[in-house]
């Protein structure tokens, strides 16, 4: 065999083993991509169930939210609807008749638990004392006993705030079921 034939068959291994060689790195090229992109769609895979997660929470959370507010609105409604129905009672007690006023004066007096020395009050009051009158700017009127140590308020503010207190649950119950 002359040099042309072993210069031949050198190159022809050589080709043969870079061929090799470049199938291998192939290989190994495709299975690095293969193995990166089952990577890259397991991250895709979580990121989207972290993201449904995260949108399954803001969700939830809106709802949330808005059933709260919901709850807020109808509470203010109802605080509301519970404030104009004691408005009206105060009201109501501004329009008494005068013998309406005469009775709850009367009354007042025979209930009190102690001798009334005077009444302070509004001047629509006034005519139906029998003892000393003082006015006063508020609305209704406050029993003083004689010695001045007791006295009953009557004023229609705490008439109202009375009431209101009392019967504050009985009234949302009428009004709400």
């Amino acid at each position: 065999m002359g040099l042309e034939d072993v210069k031949q068959e050198i190159i022809q291994e050589a080709e043969s083993e870079a061929d090799e060689i470049r199938n291998e790195a192939e290989n190994k090229a495709d299975e690095i991509i293969h193995e990166a992109e089952d990577e890259a769609q397991r991250i895709k895979d979580e990121a989207d169930e972290e993201i449904e997660e995260i949108k399954a929470s803001m969700e939830k959370k809106a709802v949330s939210n808005a059933n709260m507010e919901a709850k807020k609105k109808k509470l203010d409604a109802k605080e509301k609807a519970l404030n104009e129905a004691f408005k009206e009672f105060s009201e109501s007690l501004d329009e008494l008749e005068d013998e309406e006023k005469e009775a709850m004066i009367e009354n007042a007096v025979e209930n009190a638990d102690f001798d009334v020395g005077l009444v302070r009050g509004s001047e629509d009051f006034e005519d139906f004392v029998d003892v000393d009158f003082e006015a006063s700017d508020n609305d209704g009127f406050v029993l003083v006993s004689k010695n001045s140590e007791r006295q009953l308020d009557f004023s229609f503010d705490k008439i109202v705030e009375d009431v209101r207190g009392r019967h504050r649950k009985e009234v949302a119950e009428r009004l709400f079921g």
